[in-house]
């Protein structure tokens, strides 16, 4: 199919810092990959060949490459979580603060099962926030221990900026 065949190097770039295993059925389209099951990209195939056009997405959007570099999406950084030891725990407060963009402070760290390089963000109920880059030792708990790469407010606080940055309030009357 072109510019959609199967193409994951970058997926796998990323992926294998954080696990050893593969993502099955990555799909590119353009400069995006997704996971697509091989009975949709038969229907991609399809619709590709009646239409003249290349799909613009399908299946699971896994991230996309932008400047040279691999950008994931949260929905990957959900799907490698559970075969990835490389995750931090944090506590409430930090949950929240990380999910508004902010780094984490070693102070707010409950159990790291890593100390440096890059790795998974979760609460205390092990759900997935995000994902950031360790720079500096735990042991420093009152300087930034990692710095915050990919949350899950960051498509709100995206899409609230191509609205002018701040949500319209309607006045009471």
């Amino acid at each position: 199919m072109g510019d959609d065949a199967v193409g994951n190097d970058a997926v796998e770039g990323f992926t294998g810092r954080f696990t050893d295993q593969k993502l099955l059925h990555v799909v590119r389209i353009g400069r995006q990959y997704f996971q697509a099951l091989p009975e949709l990209r038969e229907i991609m195939e399809g619709v590709g060949r009646k239409t003249k056009r290349q799909p613009f997405s399908a299946g699971v959007f896994l991230g996309e490459e932008k400047g040279g570099d691999f950008r994931p999406s949260i929905a990957l950084i959900d799907l490698i979580s559970h075969a990835s030891e490389r995750w931090v725990m944090v506590d409430d407060n930090s949950e929240w603060l990380f999910l508004c963009g902010r780094d984490i402070f070693g102070k707010s760290v409950i159990k790291a099962n890593v100390k440096d390089g890059i790795a998974i963000v979760r609460n205390r109920a092990g759900e997935v926030l995000g994902y950031g880059e360790i720079v500096d030792r735990l042991e420093n708990s009152d300087r930034v221990f990692l710095r915050n790469r990919l949350d899950r407010g960051d498509f709100l606080r995206r899409e609230m900026g191509k609205k002018g940055g701040k949500a319209k309030r309607t006045a009471k009357r």
